[in-house]
């Protein structure tokens, strides 16, 4: 472990907060009267992407007036934007914890943070409000990191000077010993590989942070080791050096390779650098890089209306040709949005040359549960690389060439197995409602996880060491909210449908009454089941519903933009899940209601007469009495007798969208069941 890392968890953690009796602290205030930190703050931001500090307006590093400070916290500004489920972190240098205390003698420029101290928690070496000094980090054996630190002057000069090469040690190379500054300075010249790209990244901050005495040293070193002397002069030709790679700076760049992220400034510099040779390695160039995402964008937006085995080839000699772009250091760096777009294309052209089928609908369930999704999720994160408007024309493009036709295929042939085979979800019970719990179990309701996000919620579940494991489920049909929320709740056993219900919704057997917001929370009650709201955690000894994360109503507000927002309401959903296993809760089932189709296209009309249905959506109507019509007919999950008309493949009754759902599809119907243990 980092120091810096150890740092980053103790100022997050000292967020924490008793959700049942407090608010989520709306800062995290960092007092430090001595600017022992301040020199460190480039450091620290790049590992605390929420800390906002006190000083001098300039947004680009985060840095601004007090009352800009609290517009950040609030998160009304556009010129900086801080991380969703992260607490802002304000760094107040030159500050100490008094002069916030006695709002009646608050400095002015103060005054628009003195009521933070009321709404948000303090990072403070102890209850009376000392600061945290750098020594007492280092030293303090209850909650700091335990080290042995002489305390002479010279040894606490020398480790602040060092301090941003301090805060990337590791914590286990500081133990054992006793620190003096000797020890502190050799973390600034035993490390010569850093300290050069540390020069080449800002010369004119590398210099400042190095003493009278360690300039000279570094100087020796660059030339003797590297073989130039660090002035402006020779700026260019050592930049030219790191690219070219030869001999000693072959490490030099490997270090590049590894900690480019914290080196932007330096990847700024390397922008106009271009191979002197034939024998120069290209992938270390980021203008090569940048001409070769170019290339392949004008070659993907050439794809656009050909046939889609011409495109499928095409990608895959595109891909072949870009391939190893994905490892250069500029991909990782975010410089390479097409070839990264190009691979999840190229997933989507492999797997969709065969039209999946099967031969019922359980066996083609079974296949797409175990391959196929991932052409959906695929064409999904193609979507969510392309940030720019005319990006996404040009994947749409693609996509509607080898994907939507697949997409349209595949819903034909599950349709076909339905008909002759019967609909699996009519059969037996689901297994979003099997087997609950004695006690100690959450089944926690995301609207619309598909099967696909689902597998990707599954992955940063288990990013976050949560055990889970995913099995399917069958959506009521029709696959909207109103009729399938319903049946994956606790209480589905109570509910029924009526003959002359046009709305989707079921009602209460014994009361007669439709079930209402209202009526499932008191009917849960009833059952002895808890409503979990907000925040809340409950009582981990019983049994609880809780449903956050409506990836439905964004589809249904982003249409073909949904891609880009899916992501943050995962994230979202993985943290109120901690969150629930931190408070005690031992079992938890992430259900569903339906998936949903989206094509990068609008989906086709299928139009039906008004007068042979009672009610019609985009992927479903209600089959007026006695009317036959030549299209898929199914029965209302709530009561058999209420005849539904499902729209043919991806067809729409009311045509216009990029995402709707209602419809029989396996994207539509087959849904995901997590189950997550403690």
């Amino acid at each position: 472990m980092q120091v810096i890392e150890f740092l980053v968890k103790q100022l997050r953690d000292s967020a924490s907060y008793n959700a049942a009796v407090q608010h989520s602290p709306a800062a995290i205030l960092w007092t430090d009267e001595a600017k022992q930190w301040q020199s460190a703050m480039p450091v620290i931001k790049q590992f605390l992407p929420e800390l906002v500090e006190l000083g001098r307006y300039n947004p680009s590093e985060r840095t601004g007036p007090a009352i800009w400070l609290k517009c950040a916290i609030a998160g009304v500004l556009e010129d900086i934007v801080i991380p969703s489920g992260l607490t802002p972190i304000v760094y107040l240098p030159g500050v100490s914890r008094k002069d916030l205390r006695a709002i009646e003698i608050c400095p002015e420029h103060l005054k628009p943070l003195a009521e933070l101290q009321y709404r948000g928690s303090w990072w403070a070496y102890n209850t009376a409000g000392r600061d945290w000094s750098v020594s007492s980090f280092l030293t303090n054996a209850n909650v700091g990191l335990e080290l042995e630190v002489a305390k002479d002057q010279a040894t606490q000069e020398a480790m602040l000077t060092v301090l941003s090469e301090l805060l990337e040690a590791q914590v286990d190379s500081l133990k054992g010993k006793r620190l003096e500054a000797a020890d502190f300075l050799a973390l600034v010249m035993a490390d010569p590989i850093k300290d050069v790209l540390a020069w080449l990244n800002d010369p004119v901050e590398k210099q400042r942070q190095l003493s009278a005495t360690q300039w000279p040293v570094f100087t020796a070193l660059c030339q003797q080791q590297f073989g130039f002397t660090p002035s402006d002069h020779q700026l260019p030709q050592a930049l030219q050096n790191l690219c070219d790679s030869q001999g000693p700076w072959q490490a030099v760049w490997q270090r590049f390779y590894d900690t480019a992220h914290n080196l932007p400034k330096l990847v700024t510099r390397l922008v106009g650098l271009q191979p002197m040779d034939l024998a120069a390695p290209v992938e270390h160039f980021v203008s090569v890089n940048k001409t070769e995402e170019q290339e392949l964008e004008t070659a993907l937006a050439l794809l656009s209306g050909q046939m889609p085995e011409a495109v499928r080839s095409a990608i895959a000699k595109l891909y072949q040709q870009h391939q190893a772009r994905l490892g250069w250091v500029w991909t990782r760096l975010g410089l390479s949005p097409w070839v990264q777009v190009l691979a999840k294309l190229q997933q989507v052209a492999e797997l969709t040359k065969v039209e999946l089928s099967g031969f019922s609908p359980e066996t083609m369930a079974e296949h797409y549960a175990q391959t196929y999704w991932q052409a959906d999720a695929a064409a999904i994160a193609a979507m969510q690389q392309a940030k720019e408007p005319q990006q996404q024309e040009i994947v749409a493009h693609v996509l509607a060439v080898i994907y939507t036709p697949w997409l349209e295929a595949v819903a034909h042939n599950f349709q076909q197995l339905v008909q002759s085979k019967g609909y699996p979800g009519q059969q037996g019970v689901q297994e979003a409602v099997a087997h609950y719990q004695v006690k100690s179990q959450v089944v926690f309701f995301v609207d619309g996880l598909r099967f696909d996000t689902g597998q990707r919620l599954k992955t940063l579940l288990a990013e976050r060491g949560v055990s889970i494991e995913l099995k399917t489920s069958w959506a009521a049909l029709p696959s909207l909210t109103a009729t399938a929320k319903a049946a994956v709740t606790p209480v589905a056993a109570l509910l029924t449908g009526k003959q002359d219900n046009n709305s989707f919704i079921p009602s209460l057997a014994d009361k007669d009454v439709d079930f209402s917001s209202y009526h499932f929370k008191k009917t849960l009650q009833q059952q002895g089941w808890q409503y979990l709201d907000g925040l809340e955690t409950g009582d981990p000894d019983g049994l609880a519903w809780l449903q956050l994360g409506d990836i439905d109503s964004l589809g249904h507000e982003m249409q073909r933009k949904l891609p880009l927002h899916i992501e943050p309401v995962l994230q979202e959903i993985c943290g109120r899940v901690q969150g629930l296993l931190d408070a005690g809760w031992q079992h938890i089932r992430i259900v569903t209601d339906h998936g949903w189709l989206w094509s990068p296209t609008k989906l086709p009309a299928d139009n039906i007469p008004d007068h042979m249905v009672k009610k019609r959506l985009a992927r479903c109507a209600i089959l007026k009495d006695n009317v036959d019509v030549q299209y898929y007919k199914a029965q209302w999950h709530w009561n058999p007798n209420v005849t539904l008309v499902m729209a043919r493949g991806i067809n729409e009754f009311v045509a216009g969208d990029y995402y709707n759902h209602g419809g029989l599809t396996l994207q539509e119907c087959l849904t995901p069941v997590l189950e997550i243990t403690k």
